[in-house]
Order: structure tokens, then sequence, then C-alpha cells
């Protein structure tokens, strides 16, 4: 008897969006049979053994519908997350990278679709993946930094994030990003854990820091404005729609939630009138 979980995901990708279907738990990649060999394909398997099938395609079948991976990150399957997760990555690498970066001829994708080659400078490219640090950081108060970059949605504040330099360890470039970016010197640094985040190809590398003095100084350029929040200040921002907190599913949200506990999954925004208890009656 054949094990389903040996079965085969295939995943629909175009850019950074995927096929979903609506299963009896939710939303969930869209069950379809594997299409024949073809150009820009991507076989294989996830954290599980699990084989994948990345499959660039860009309609809407009937009974499917197309959306941002990283708007449904929180409400897929968890089995099925890693796998969406390395699809929109490899499908992202296989779109922009026709060329050798070297010599700049049209290089060969592997058969498998997760490397290419090239004739002509005998050289093999593999996705590149670029390293960056998220920061949790406290102050003597056990109050959380969030800052909000400029390039961010309207209200949209996180913790602070930048990519790492050649030459440094994912440490240095995290005390480096909060210095630069805000003007805060920390110690403590310690690796809490990370995030594939193929938007087009980071890794999101996460640290808890300790800030040496609660003092801000934004950089105006990366950073419009940082501020410090007790539990209560950030519950009473979100639910008044003050502030935009991380998307679910991303390294932002859990380390929030890390920082304000597991009641954070219940912050709603404050309705702007109370329900009146005699409609009801």
């Amino acid at each position: 008897m054949t094990d389903p979980t040996d079965r085969t995901q295939v995943v629909a990708v175009d850019g950074d969006t995927i096929l979903l279907q609506d299963g009896e738990q939710g939303p969930e990649l869209a069950d379809m049979p594997p299409p024949s060999p073809a150009v820009d394909h991507v076989t294989g398997t996830d954290a599980q053994g699990r084989p994948y099938l990345a499959v660039p395609r860009d309609d809407v079948p009937p009974g499917t519908r197309r959306a941002r991976l990283i708007d449904v990150l929180d409400e897929l399957p968890p089995a099925q997350v890693g796998t969406a997760l390395r699809a929109v990555g490899f499908h992202q690498w296989v779109r922009a990278s026709h060329h050798c970066p070297r010599c700049g001829t049209p290089a060969d994708l592997r058969p498998d679709g997760r490397s290419r080659w090239c004739a002509n400078c005998a050289t093999e490219h593999h996705p590149r993946i670029d390293p960056a640090v998220m920061m949790s950081v406290t102050d003597d108060q056990d109050r959380l930094l969030l800052a909000r970059r400029a390039v961010a949605p309207p209200g949209r504040m996180s913790p602070p994030a930048g990519f790492v330099e050649p030459g440094e360890t994912a440490e240095e470039a995290a005390a480096r990003e909060l210095l630069e970016e805000v003007g805060v010197r920390t110690t403590d640094i310690t690796y809490i854990g990370s995030q594939p985040w193929p938007f087009p190809g980071s890794l999101m590398l996460a640290f808890a820091m300790r800030a040496s003095s609660p003092r801000i100084t934004v950089d105006g350029t990366e950073i419009v404005t940082a501020r410090w929040f007790t539990r209560d200040r950030l519950r009473t921002a979100i639910r008044t729609g003050a502030l935009v907190p991380p998307p679910p599913g991303s390294l932002a949200a859990t380390l929030v939630k890390r920082w304000y506990g597991p009641a954070y999954d219940t912050l709603t925004r404050v309705p702007e009138e109370p329900p009146d208890p005699c409609r009801a009656l």
C-alpha cells in the first residue's frame, strides 16, 4: 500500500502567489495532479522528506483561488507551509536567473530545477539566499522596541530588521543595524530561531537582545519612527487601530507574541461602538 505522505504535493506558483482551495479546516494548497515534465518545474522534498513539485501556473482553475503566500502563512495546514515556502522561493529564483551571473551567457536549468549550469564557463549556480536579522529588543523595564519602516504600510510597526553585510556575523549585523537605524546599543544577544522568507529570497535570523539604554534616535531614512511598548500600551494601540501588528505567520509576529505571551493571539481592534445589550432582547 502506498503511504499517502509519499504522494507528490503539487504547488502551482506565480511569483509570490499560490493556488489554494477551501478544505474542511480552511485554506489548503490546491489538489492538482502532477503535470507532464516541463521547463521551470522544481522537484524536491520538504523537511519531513515528503516530495513536492513546484509548477509555474498563472491561471485560476475552477474551484481554486490565488493568494499571496505571505497573506496565508498562518492559515495553511502546518505540513504545507514549508512546502509552499520552498516552492515560492525556488520559483522566484528560476524566473529571475536565466543568465549566468559570471559571464552573462544563458544558463540551462538542471532537470530538478534547483540549480543552473553554464556551459560557457563551466560553472553551476544555486539559488541566492540573502541572510537577514530581526531583533526582539527589550529594556530594563521589559518594554519591547517596535519600529516603522519608511516602506511599511500605514500604521505597521514590527521588530527592527536588516541584512547581514559581508565580513560580519549575524550577531554583529543585529547590533549594527540597531545602532544605525534606531541608535540603540545592546547586550546579551541570544539566537532565537529562523524563518525562510522567499519574498524574494531571504532567510530571517531572529535574536533577542537587551538595550543598554532606552534612548532612541531614528535614522529618518530606513526607520521613520520607533518606540517602546509595554503590554498594556501595545494592546491599546492594536485594539484602537493606532498600530497595525506584523502579519500573522511571520517571524516578526512570532517575536512579538514571544514577548507578549499567549494572549497576543486574542488582540483585536475594539469596536467603534460598544454593543447594546438591549438589542438582543
